[in-house]
């Protein structure tokens, strides 16, 4: 019965990590991907608002404290992902926050446009 309750915690943690490579790499190359093809004109709308909504999950990622988002930072760290030890002390303020909102600028301007 234990080695059921191991894997289950194993497979919750390998689950975190998938979403916080998803969130690291997956997310910001399918929105690039999004801008590269179609008409030069008509994609910067949708694609800003990709961004912006990719800046508002990883704030309230942060706001919320979801695991994948400090494993996502632990990998831009390039620290071993502990979904296990979750320390928010750790993450950087200015990285927390400011990351959202370059991604929010980046879509506002792309909207703009």
């Amino acid at each position: 019965m234990r080695k059921k309750k191991r894997n289950k915690h194993d497979a919750n943690s390998t689950f975190i990590i998938v979403l916080a490579y998803a969130n690291r790499y997956f997310y910001p190359l399918l929105i690039l991907l999004f801008l590269s093809f179609g008409k030069l004109n008509s994609n910067y709308i949708p694609t800003g608002i990709s961004i912006l909504a990719f800046s508002a999950y990883e704030l309230i990622g942060v706001l919320c404290k979801w695991k994948h988002i400090f494993c996502s930072f632990q990998n831009a760290y390039h620290q071993k992902m502990t979904p296990k030890e979750i320390d928010w002390e750790k993450i950087s303020k200015i990285d927390a926050y400011g990351i959202p909102c370059i991604f929010a600028i980046w879509g506002i301007l792309l909207l703009l446009l």
